[in-house]
């Protein structure tokens, strides 16, 4: 199946119908994209002591790479879970502790992962090597949220660079959630998920109470490398952020970094999206909250995500079966409102091609 994406799209065609349920094309991109992509691991808060052992699977039902947060006295580290002694997980939950000792054959690491003992070894030889050691993970923080990848394509820095577009944002003011946590289900491909993100277009069709928020003619999109920024401008009357961002007033910043982190700023704080493939056709979408203004809660485009999110699975479902017409073939750009569309589907189409060069 070819998935060229012409650069210009006054002349490109979307993605065919077909993309979204071939099993080949999914497989290829756990393994190209996401395995390679930055996902949403942890909150900071969970590790924030010395001695803290946090276990945590890296995107669940994807990937399933078992990991382990550890603090020492000097540093936060992201390691690999698994003993390198004969594979049983280190860490089997949350625990506060000076060291790592496997349960099975008790080996031991220090809290940076370095190998530190082992019993009945004596006679080995070239023991212990570097192979010894629990692999280290690349990860990053931003505030209190913690990421991860296993061989990222871009560095964490470039990755989350379109957020420097909200100048001195105190991320440190944000607090975690836990009532504002909900995952859902989709019966769909996770690209329409993203699909369906990615445009403002469907908002006056879809989200009537959110396109009462917004005035839709302001809405606008910006892209990055990897990723893109939709600034929804306040209605008259909606609440909007206090500083005015170019002489508007903004009612949510939705970042989309690649391939599926979604990151929606609003004035009372952060609702993440964490989108992750477990099907062709089913999709899980993990909602996580943090609070900067408890006092606006429930007021403006950030008002009812709830329902909003509703509305989504209801749509993209139904796409998801309308993809697999066989009278449908390609689609067009809107080229004012869907080049967040197009920016992405240009990336998949460059990560899926034959020579995959990383995008």
């Amino acid at each position: 199946m070819k998935l060229d994406i012409d650069d210009d799209i006054t002349r490109a065609r979307t993605l065919p119908g077909a993309f979204y349920g071939d099993g080949e094309l999914f497989a290829r991109a756990r393994e190209r994209i996401f395995a390679r992509a930055w996902h949403w691991a942890a909150d900071a808060t969970r590790v924030a002591a010395p001695g803290a052992q946090l276990p945590f699977v890296l995107a669940p039902g994807l990937l399933d790479e078992p990991l382990l947060f550890t603090r020492d006295r000097d540093a936060l580290h992201c390691l690999s879970n698994v003993c390198t002694h004969r594979a049983n997980l280190v860490c089997p939950e949350a625990t506060n502790a000076p060291g790592l000792r496997c349960r099975y054959h008790g080996r031991r690491f220090g809290l940076d992962g370095r190998f530190a003992s082992m019993p009945e070894f004596e006679g080995a030889r070239d023991f212990p090597s570097e192979a010894d050691h629990l692999p280290r993970v690349p990860f990053g923080a931003l505030g209190p949220l913690l990421f991860a990848a296993l061989d990222p394509a871009p560095a964490f820095a470039d990755w989350i660079a379109p957020l420097a577009r909200l100048g001195g944002y105190d991320f440190a003011r944000l607090q975690p959630d836990a009532g504002g946590a909900r995952d859902y289900e989709v019966a769909a491909h996770w690209a329409l998920y993203c699909d369906n993100y990615l445009e403002g277009f469907h908002i006056p069709y879809v989200h009537p109470e959110l396109s009462g928020a917004l005035d839709y003619s302001a809405y606008c999109t910006e892209l990055y490398p990897f990723g893109t920024l939709q600034i929804g401008v306040a209605a008259d009357g909606e609440d909007a952020f206090d500083a005015l961002d170019n002489g508007r007033r903004i009612a949510g910043y939705y970042f989309w970094f690649y391939p599926a982190t979604m990151l929606n700023f609003y004035p009372w704080g952060l609702s993440l999206n964490v989108v992750t493939p477990l099907a062709v056709d089913r999709t899980r979408v993990a909602y996580r909250s943090y609070v900067s203004d408890p006092a606006r809660r429930g007021r403006g485009a950030g008002g009812d995500l709830e329902l909003v999110e509703h509305q989504d699975e209801a749509i993209v479902e139904r796409v998801q079966a309308g993809a697999r017409s066989r009278l449908y073939r390609r689609g067009r750009y809107s080229p004012s409102r869907e080049t967040g569309v197009h920016h992405f589907h240009k990336l998949l189409a460059r990560a899926l091609g034959d020579e995959a060069p990383r995008p």
